[in-house]
């Protein structure tokens, strides 16, 4: 039987006064995609809200979210329910000119992956691993991908780090130790470099209770990974920070070029006198 799932996330700003906000833009509705079926969500925020749902350049549910009354608080909760059915991360053929590292794109879709071949809008470059390096001789795609997954697993130390932009590749490595999309961020700039076409994932991750001691994540808040398209297989899950590809467990809410394009929350706030703030966030996913 598929399991189902049901998803409780909520955020929680508190300003020590009222403050006014900018849109906010919310990513954080699971994809429609062939595996993860939404049977139902409900979104709470603040009363007297505008929601507007909408999808993105990249086919994301989203909804851009307007506030015209100053308040001392922002509530963002979601409740979802969805169905997931039982998949295998390695059930995919390649195509016979993709089945060997190093290999190239047809030109058609060479043409349709441009985007996500090119260096993100930061600039990132692939820094030296000192611990991996890529094959010196042709190899089995999947197998080149699942020891480079596996390097960062081992040599990455996971760190839970809720707020703040992604680290570029660099500092990541330097430092020894990430967030989850710090680690998926240098495995984008890896990739690309050798000439794969990636994107950025963010979403949920969960695990029945008797495995969720295999995974390394943080309770709480969103995870995030990367997708490479592969010929015959389409994209693919990888994820760094467990060191695997991704199944079913790994429900996405959003996919795009850059950390900015996957952000869960993204907006502001603003004041005519200085004021504090403080978040709060949990994240809860049980079966049904």
């Amino acid at each position: 039987m598929n399991p189902r799932i049901r998803l409780q996330y909520q955020t929680r700003y508190e300003y020590s006064d009222a403050v006014g906000f900018s849109p906010h833009l919310l990513r954080i509705f699971p994809r429609s995609e062939p595996g993860r079926f939404l049977r139902h969500f409900e979104l709470q925020t603040n009363a007297e809200a505008d929601v507007q749902f909408r999808r993105d350049f990249f086919d994301n549910n989203i909804a851009r979210v307007f506030y015209p009354e100053r308040n001392a608080e922002l509530l963002i909760e979601l409740t979802a329910e969805l169905e997931l059915r039982e998949e295998n991360a390695f059930h995919f053929l390649l195509d016979p000119q993709a089945a060997e590292y190093p290999f190239v794109y047809a030109t058609q879709d060479r043409e349709r992956l441009a985007p996500f071949l090119l260096p993100s809008a930061g600039g990132d470059k692939s820094p030296v691993l000192p611990f991996w390096s890529p094959p010196t001789a042709s190899a089995p795609t999947v197998e080149v991908l699942m020891s480079l997954v596996s390097a960062l697993n081992q040599h990455v130390k996971y760190e839970s780090r809720a707020e703040g932009p992604s680290r570029p590749p660099q500092e990541t490595v330097e430092c020894g130790s990430g967030s989850c999309r710090d680690t998926a961020r240098l495995l984008m700039a890896v990739l690309r470099d050798r000439g794969f076409a990636v994107r950025l994932v963010s979403g949920y991750l969960w695990e029945p209770p008797d495995k969720e001691q295999d995974r390394r994540r943080a309770d709480g808040f969103f995870h995030a990974w990367t997708e490479v398209a592969l010929p015959g297989a389409g994209w693919v899950g990888l994820d760094g920070t467990n060191g695997v590809f991704c199944d079913h467990h790994f429900i996405a809410c959003a996919v795009g070029l850059d950390a900015e394009d996957i952000t869960p929350i993204s907006g502001r706030y603003f004041s005519d006198t200085p004021v504090t703030s403080k978040m709060e966030a949990s994240l809860r996913i049980e079966a049904l």
